[in-house]
């Protein structure tokens, strides 16, 4: 028995000691692993940031509309007798558009053209009248208080005939205002009264809608943090889905007004449009190109890194990353400008690395770095 005692506490002895001999053996093998990732270096392409332009692309979606718009209806009342256009004609600066009844308006003329006659036979006849009268006051036989009856009934009579002429010029202006001529060349978008309709002046009767469709207007709305961006005379470009090109023009206006609602303002660009390929009214995309921001710090668009809400460059110092948080001004299709946080001639990552590498790893530049664009 007690043979059996002894050899079961060999056996337990020599388990301890095969499991230390283990753990001490996975003490190395980690210590020696740790140490050699501590060595590892990781190689990183890398770009330096340089001075030059840059010029920032806005794009914003917007629509095409008609640059001038009329609500044409009659200046005067009366029965329309001929509606010209439809919906749809084109017609040219001073086309009739439609016609009010002018019999009324001629016959207005007529007896306006008679009462003048009128005035203008009493002036003769107290013009005469006054030649006798001071004929007569000159031999003592008539007072001078007839004569200056005489004078005044002159001056007045003379006044009645002014008025009567100025109502003849006015008679034959509402003549003329019985036709309704288009004030510039355009389309006709809507056609609202046809023959028979009483127009009214007031409240006016509206009969036809007019646009200006041979040269358009692109209208955005930009977002009030781009406001210090654009200007008037910046190179812009309209797409309009049908149209294989895109059209090539610049801005023409810009809001001085926040919309409080949606947060942008309103800029305007002319569309020329030449054999009338553009409806009034439809979808577009602006994409606008303000001026450039000359001699700025430049860094590849694929340098910076965005955490947590602020963007960020690694760059390379003393041979490891560090992390830098940044300021971003404008920003290009392939640069980014930067307002604080980095100079010119730091280097940075670029590419997947800096997206994934950690702050303080040891790294080894790839090549040369990249320059950034020339100023």
């Amino acid at each position: 028995m007690s043979i059996l005692v002894r050899l079961g506490a060999l056996i337990v002895a020599a388990a301890v000691v095969g499991c230390e001999a283990g753990r001490q053996a996975d003490i190395a093998v980690s210590t020696r692993a740790v140490g050699e990732h501590a060595d590892v270096v990781v190689e990183v392409a890398t770009a330096a940031l340089r001075r030059g332009t840059i010029a920032q692309r806005i794009s914003a979606p917007g629509s095409v509309a008609a640059r001038r718009e009329s609500r044409i209806g009659a200046e005067i009342s009366g029965r329309i007798v001929r509606v010209l256009v439809s919906e749809g004609d084109r017609v040219d600066a001073g086309a009739p558009l439609f016609e009010i009844d002018p019999a009324p308006f001629q016959m207005a003329v007529r007896q306006a053209a008679a009462r003048l006659d009128v005035t203008h036979a009493d002036r003769l006849q107290i013009s005469a009248d006054l030649g006798r009268a001071d004929a007569l006051h000159r031999e003592s036989l008539l007072s001078q208080q007839e004569v200056q009856r005489l004078s005044t009934a002159l001056a007045v009579a003379q006044a009645r005939e002014r008025e009567a002429a100025e109502a003849v010029e006015l008679a034959r202006h509402n003549l003329e205002r019985t036709v309704v001529t288009a004030p510039y060349a355009g389309s006709i978008a809507e056609r609202l009264a046809d023959e028979g309709t009483t127009a009214l002046v007031q409240p006016q009767t509206i009969v036809v809608v007019l646009q200006e469709t041979v040269e358009l207007e692109a209208r955005a709305a930009i977002p009030e943090s781009q406001m210090a961006l654009v200007r008037v005379g910046d190179p812009a470009l309209v797409r309009v889905e049908g149209l294989p090109e895109p059209v090539r023009t610049q801005v023409a206006a810009v809001s001085d007004t926040i919309d409080a609602a949606t947060r942008t303002y309103l800029v305007k660009m002319a569309v020329p449009n030449p054999g009338h390929r553009i409806k009034a009214g439809v979808f577009a995309h602006v994409e606008i190109e303000p001026q450039g921001a000359a001699d700025v710090v430049l860094a590849p668009r694929d340098a910076l890194r965005v955490e947590d809400g602020r963007t960020r460059l690694l760059l390379v110092r003393a041979g490891r990353v560090e992390t830098v948080p940044i300021e971003v001004g404008a920003v290009s299709d392939a640069f980014a400008e930067i307002l604080a946080g980095a100079a010119a001639g730091e280097i940075a990552i670029v590419g997947e690395a800096a997206r994934t590498i950690a702050p303080g790893v040891p790294v080894r530049i790839v090549g040369a770095p990249a320059p950034a664009p020339p100023s």
